[in-house]
């Protein structure tokens, strides 16, 4: 199986091609991230391959380092065990909720356009870009943002209009964003029931909780709406791009609750087959948690991988997995299979239809 950061540079390759061709066909839509670091447009193609292969490697450094110390931790007869009350039937159930999550990201991007463009676009294309965007967003840790241009210019092949397709793309992340509030609220009533709340998880849940409502606010209030020249934002290289998109996304889709609200339910949709696939996982390991505490460990975890640095959260996921799932009671042998078997089903297996998705979208653009 190819190395998924290898996967990512060519994505950013080929975005970097069809930037270039669009820009000679005198299209001068620029495209950029919403926060540093994640812009799949102006990143530097040339870097060196070693460079790209640092996070890959800390991160696959922090995997094995997890596995040897847990194999410490467990005994032989635990593993023994869990083979012995596998049940592997669970896993065809764990792969449908996971294809599931692919049609849910289909819908959200249906539920951000109009009737007209909706028609336009088949429902098993969408559902292939659903598999583009996710393979970029986990190669590009962004908290769901690196994958923004490729959405823009894959839309405005298909004749969706550049007005469209650029609100397309911002309702989807302000729509990420104010479902991940709703999930992360929800995961830390239960962490407080279950009295497992503490001060670093607060204060990264703060964090990130006052991070994604300035998002999204930001983006329904300055969707449709012309920068000032000389404004600060315009200045900055990371953000010009941003102002760009929102100065000609369709305010009136943006600014529409119906819209915002239905494609924030999908959103939830997405992170609840997530949590779903996770307490899956566990059954087939013959292990058993209350689904609510499942949902609280997934969302930690999930809030640890979106902030940080390494791709897809490559060794900080599964280390807080683990470690969550040891406070509900669960073996720490049980929590690594089950998170191992879930990270392979979201994050391993997707990787190369993704890869094969992101180059046939991005050759159609080019």
């Amino acid at each position: 199986m190819s190395d998924r950061g290898d996967a990512g540079a060519a994505a950013i390759d080929g975005l970097h091609a069809a930037a270039r061709n669009r820009q000679q066909a005198g299209a001068s839509l620029q495209v950029g991230p919403m926060m540093p670091g994640v812009d799949p447009t102006t990143e530097n193609p040339t870097q060196p391959p070693r460079v790209r292969w640092v996070p890959w490697v800390i991160g696959a450094a922090l995997l094995a380092a997890l596995v040897a110390v847990v194999s410490q931790l467990a005994e032989e007869r635990e593993f023994a065990q869990l083979v012995e009350s596998a049940q592997p039937a669970w896993l065809v159930v764990a792969a449908a909720l996971q294809a599931a999550t692919y049609i849910a990201q289909a819908e959200v991007f249906r539920a951000a356009m109009p009737m007209a463009a909706q028609r336009s676009l088949s429902r098993a294309w969408l559902y292939e870009l659903s598999l583009a965007k996710l393979f970029l967003d986990q190669a590009l840790p962004s908290a769901g943002v690196s994958s923004t241009a490729m959405i823009v210019k894959a839309l405005e092949s298909r004749r969706v209009s550049r007005s469209v397709a650029a609100a397309c793309a911002m309702i989807n992340i302000a729509s990420y964003h104010a479902a991940y509030v709703v999930a992360l609220f929800t995961a830390l009533a239960i962490t407080s029931m279950l009295r497992e709340t503490s001060w670093v998880l607060v204060s990264l849940s703060t964090f990130f909780i006052v991070f994604a409502i300035a998002m999204s606010v930001g983006i329904i209030a300055l969707a449709g709406r012309q920068a000032r020249p000389e404004s600060l934002v315009t200045r900055v290289p990371g953000l010009k791009g941003v102002v760009q998109m929102l100065e000609r996304a369709e305010a009136t889709l943006v600014h529409d609750p119906r819209v915002l609200r239905r494609a924030t339910i999908w959103q939830l949709a997405i992170v609840l087959l997530d949590a779903a696939t996770m307490w899956v996982c566990l059954r087939a390991i013959g292990a058993d948690a209350p689904p609510d505490a499942v949902f609280a460990s997934f969302m930690v975890a999930s809030l640890v991988r979106t902030m940080g640095v390494v791709p897809g959260g490559l060794g900080t996921y599964e280390a807080t997995s683990v470690f969550t799932l040891r406070l509900l009671g669960i073996s720490v042998s049980a929590a690594l299979s089950a998170t191992l078997m879930f990270r392979g089903l979201s994050f391993w297996i997707p990787m190369l239809p993704g890869l094969w998705s992101s180059r046939r979208i991005l050759r159609s653009v080019s």
